[in-house]
């Protein structure tokens, strides 16, 4: 690899050079499912033409595992014919015909095109082995065996020189070619299985590309000793190439903020009831019977009104969701599952926990709330209610909008993706409730004064970001993101985090905030120790006992430390805090972030997410008394005129 390493970090500084911008609104849809998986950026010719192994997928989900494949990239800065160039397993080796690889792309070459296909949701670039897809060009030479338990993929040269190689768990890694411990699967816990787990090359953000290569397990994405770029995971059907960018947007046009469970129903029920055209959700759970028969109504008159339910949450699926999703399938409208039983197909993310709404392609909806009465309460509040405590943002900007409407349709693609499943009648689990079911329509209570009777809505231009797992939820701090976003905060400026839980550390039960810190939290305490007044507010009402460790873990630091760093747990409205919103006051400016992540390390890297952040004086403004009410009530001292009197 010697003879092409001067050549190769040539490119890599051109590369540096050139700058590339997302447009605000993806066009993904247009193209065909293989081009989607495609980046193409600005090329700069080189004298020598390189190729790197960027994936391996040899540990598959498929039976006898014909979908086993590698991806090879073409970090050359032109157009490269791969004809005579080969991959190896070590014993067996493929060799490419006459095929052109586009400057700066990739391609996945599988022992099986229709499995490939399957898992992954798009067509490969190339097979060996059967032809069992003829418009798929073929490599010749015998079907490659990547071994389970360890293992290695070789690039080769045309005159068959190795090139590059990777070496994975029980592989030999004392082979030329390579340098130190085989690269391993990320597996901290169950939400990570080794099974199914792609190896990646770390990639440069804003561009896409693989990083400089060291011919070590630090070049790849599950490197362990890496807690920003690494310790990451991928499965089939992830969309990394489409979404794994920054996305800061210029969003100008109406917004509505809501707080739960004071006015969160009147928000979201007013989005729904408006819609003139479609209505498409991304949830984790439907359980509101008001909302339910609100797009039962719509999809009645019409509205094109689809649901996309988790479909495996935790205690199963409720018969109250069941009877709600009859109501809306029985009016026209359609609720699918994302499922790992059904259809031969493991579902592509740990958790599908997103809470989101595109309505009439024109209205955005990002909450940090399933729809249920105890999160959106519709009683009347004269006299008080019960409820979860939750945010919410609707807006009309048409580059937000854009982003959601690119990320659903990548989700929620049955066509390509066979861990969507459509409710039936008839299905035990993803079907109608038992006969005689009667539905609940109590929400609500009394204890908890609103403080707020109405939404805020204003118009304006604002910079906003969206953030989602699996891709940006932990970007670099020079990235952005809810970690950049944090990192703003100094002296004399504030962070305001009300969480239903941060953990206290990542990693697996034998770690430590030493060994495997959760970096949300860490970026907490970071602000503080720089000199910013961070307040913690976690949820007491679902605690089990691990936000009162991370409370300890916090107040221990501040007693060494005297930071000016609180943390307390609390139950302001009665029925828990399900928020998860972060405010940061910093240099004169204020952001406000707000969606479904929560502090765990799945929730970041596995689940599906979204959040928005938004800098904004009118939405912190509106957040931030709620955050003191919520903070005095829980036992806090509070502040006068911004002095802080803890």
């Amino acid at each position: 690899m010697s003879a092409t390493r001067s050549s190769w970090i040539a490119g890599i500084l051109v590369a540096t050079l050139l700058l590339v911008a997302l447009p605000a609104a993806d066009t993904r849809a247009s193209l065909t499912p293989a081009e989607q998986h495609r980046v193409f950026l600005p090329s700069v010719p080189l004298a020598q033409p390189m190729l790197r192994l960027s994936s391996l997928y040899y540990d598959t989900e498929t039976s006898g595992e014909p979908d086993e494949a590698f991806r090879v990239w073409n970090i050359s800065g032109r157009t490269l014919d791969l004809d005579g160039y080969g991959v190896s397993d070590g014993s067996r080796t493929v060799v490419f015909p006459s095929l052109e690889l586009p400057a700066d792309t990739g391609i996945w070459c599988t022992g099986d095109a229709l499995a490939f296909a399957r898992s992954f949701g798009f067509s490969p670039g190339c097979e060996y082995g059967a032809d069992n897809d003829p418009t798929v060009p073929n490599l010749s030479g015998p079907t490659l065996r990547f071994g389970n338990n360890g293992g290695q993929a070789l690039l080769l040269g045309r005159a068959g020189q190795r090139i590059d190689a990777v070496v994975y768990e029980g592989g030999d890694a004392t082979q030329a070619g390579w340098q130190g411990p085989a690269v391993e699967p990320y597996t901290p816990s169950t939400a990570y299985g080794a099974e199914g787990q792609i190896l990646y090359r770390k990639f440069d953000w804003q561009t896409g590309q693989p990083l400089p290569d060291s011919d070590t397990r630090g070049d790849w994405a599950q490197d362990p000793n890496d807690h920003i770029d690494g310790r990451r995971v991928q499965y089939p059907g992830w969309d990394l190439d489409a979404f794994a960018r920054p996305t800061t947007l210029n969003a100008d046009g109406e917004f509505t903020v809501a707080l739960g469970p004071d006015n969160l129903f009147d928000a979201v029920n007013g989005a729904f009831t408006g819609a003139q055209h479609s209505i498409r959700i991304e949830g984790y759970t439907f359980e509101h019977l008001a909302l339910g028969q609100t797009l039962a109504a719509r999809a009645a008159q019409g509205v094109d009104v689809t649901l996309l339910l988790e479909g495996g949450p935790p205690g199963g699926i409720s018969d109250q969701q069941r009877y709600i999703t009859q109501l809306i399938e029985d009016a026209g409208g359609q609720v699918w599952f994302m499922v790992s039983d059904r259809n031969g197909a493991d579902d592509r993310y740990a958790n599908q926990h997103a809470k989101f709404a595109i309505i009439d392609d024109q209205l955005a909806l990002i909450s940090s709330e399933n729809f249920s009465g105890d999160s959106m309460p519709d009683d009347d509040k004269s006299d008080g209610t019960l409820g979860r405590r939750g945010s919410a943002l609707l807006t009309t900007a048409p580059p937000v909008v854009a982003h959601l409407q690119a990320l659903y349709a990548a989700d929620f693609d049955p066509q390509h993706h066979l861990d969507l499943f459509r409710w039936s009648a008839a299905d035990p689990k993803y079907g109608a409730p038992p006969v005689g079911f009667v539905p609940s329509a109590e929400t609500g209570g009394t204890g908890y004064q609103p403080l707020y009777a109405q939404p805020l809505t204003f118009s304006g231009a604002l910079t906003a970001e969206v953030v989602h797992s699996p891709e940006t939820s932990l970007l670099p701090v020079d990235q952005g993101g809810l970690l950049g976003m944090v990192d703003r905060a100094g002296a004399g400026d504030t962070v305001l985090v009300e969480q239903l839980y941060e953990r206290v550390h990542w990693g697996g039960s034998n770690d430590t905030p030493q060994s495997a810190p959760n970096l949300r939290l860490q970026a907490y305490i970071d602000a503080a120790r720089r000199g910013a007044t961070v307040r913690i507010l976690l949820d007491a009402y679902f605690d089990t006992g691990d936000n009162a460790e991370t409370v300890a873990y916090i107040s221990q630091i501040v007693q060494n430390e005297g930071i000016n760093l609180r943390a307390l747990l609390g139950n302001p409205t009665g029925r828990g805090i399900h928020n998860k919103m972060i405010l940061v006051e910093a240099g004169g400016e204020k952001w406000t972030h707000l969606g479904s992540i929560n502090g765990s390390e799945a929730s970041s890297k596995a689940n599906r997410e979204l959040a928005i952040q938004v800098q904004s004086d009118a939405v912190y403004a509106y957040f931030a008394p709620a955050f003191w009410v919520d903070w005095t009530s829980s036992g806090g001292l509070c502040c006068s005129d911004a002095a802080f009197i803890e």
